[in-house]
């Protein structure tokens, strides 16, 4: 009697395992058709891929700087005798700025022309000699004259360095800066401190301005180019684009580009210029909103839409202004496209468009 009950026992536990069995299928299935759920489609805004001449203008930051400038050192060691000008001085090229004393320098050129007033004599008295055959040799009158030459180059020498002990303008400018006072001990430059004066020429002005790498290809060398300076709010000036560096700075990521200005008395070195810098291209250009774009560490892209389904187009950027982007990529006018961008979205999503947008215009 207890087996018939251990057999009943056990086959009963054996049904309920069976049908245990037979349950855990039908689950994993539901499961997995909740799993293979299709993505939800995104909601979004359409624009239409315009196609247009680039003629826009940027906005960018120059420095004026002199026209020339030079710090002003003695070409000679000695002591400052006298200097006639200070800050703000105005001078002409060729003008004296400072006179120098050189004691020794003078003691040189007197023992150097002593010694050629000798050497001169002496060639005399070997050429007076001369006369008599065989008393002076070929050999003798040649030294005795290159004795002479060498005494007289080096007198010459002496006597152009004095003439550097009187420091003068090297061009039409205004004293900047003043260094030194009368008794100062002063000398040539050797890589280190500062000269006399410096003199800057403000008559012209360079205009440095720091063109994105983006606009570097669109530099309007030859033209003129408005900007205004904070010191004469609601003036505009003019520069005349003259010198492009033709290299872009590693570091900025920025071409230099210099315009030439007239100062006219109210620009001055040192003043920063906002810079209407115009942007045009040969060919028309592709443009899409800016919110369309979407930046990743991988890839810059956009999102066109067909039959439903985004398509990640990848594009290079070019000039962004307020309401369009310029876009450089495997896009065509009149493609469709998300104007905001997502970057949660594959290839193959469904999308779904609100009412059709207008293609946009290049402001």
């Amino acid at each position: 009697m207890t087996r018939t009950r251990t057999r009943t026992l056990v086959g009963a536990f054996a049904l309920a395992a069976a049908a245990c069995g037979r349950g855990t299928p039908d689950s994993t299935n539901t499961a997995g058709a909740k799993g293979a759920q299709a993505k939800p489609a995104v909601t979004g805004d359409p624009a239409v891929v315009s196609r247009s001449s680039l003629d826009v203008v940027q906005h960018l930051q120059g420095e004026l700087a002199p026209f020339q400038a030079v710090d002003v050192y003695a070409r000679v060691a000695g002591y400052v005798r006298e200097i006639g000008v200070d800050r703000g001085s105005l001078v002409r090229g060729g003008d004296v700025i400072a006179r120098l004393d050189a004691p020794e320098l003078a003691q040189q050129r007197t023992e150097a022309q002593a010694r050629l007033l000798s050497s001169i004599q002496t060639a005399q008295r070997l050429h007076a000699a001369a006369r008599t055959e065989g008393a002076v040799s070929a050999h003798e009158l040649e030294i005795a004259d290159a004795t002479v030459r060498a005494d007289s180059a080096r007198t010459d020498a002496l006597r152009d360095m004095e003439s550097y002990l009187v420091v003068r303008a090297p061009f039409d400018g205004v004293v900047t800066e003043r260094r030194v006072h009368p008794g100062a001990l002063v000398g040539p430059s050797q890589g280190g401190g500062g000269g006399l004066v410096r003199v800057e020429d403000h008559s012209r002005l360079r205009l440095t301005v720091a063109v994105p790498e983006q606009l570097a290809g669109v530099a309007p060398a030859g033209r003129d180019v408005p900007f205004t300076v904070s010191a004469w709010p609601g003036e505009t000036f003019r520069g005349h684009v003259s010198r492009v560096s033709g290299t872009v700075d590693t570091h900025t990521r920025t071409m230099a580009v210099e315009l030439d200005v007239i100062s006219g008395g109210k620009l001055t070195p040192g003043m920063y210029g906002d810079v209407a810098w115009p942007v045009s291209r040969r060919s028309p250009s592709l443009f899409v909103p800016p919110g369309a774009l979407v930046q990743t560490t991988a890839r810059t892209y956009v999102i066109r839409v067909r039959g439903g389904k985004a398509e990640l187009v990848t594009v290079s950027r070019g000039v962004a202004g307020a309401d369009l982007a310029e876009v450089f990529g495997a896009l065509a006018p009149g493609d469709t496209v998300l104007k905001r961008g997502v970057d949660d979205l594959a290839d193959g999503d469904a999308i779904i468009l609100r009412p059709a947008a207008v293609p946009a215009k290049v402001p």
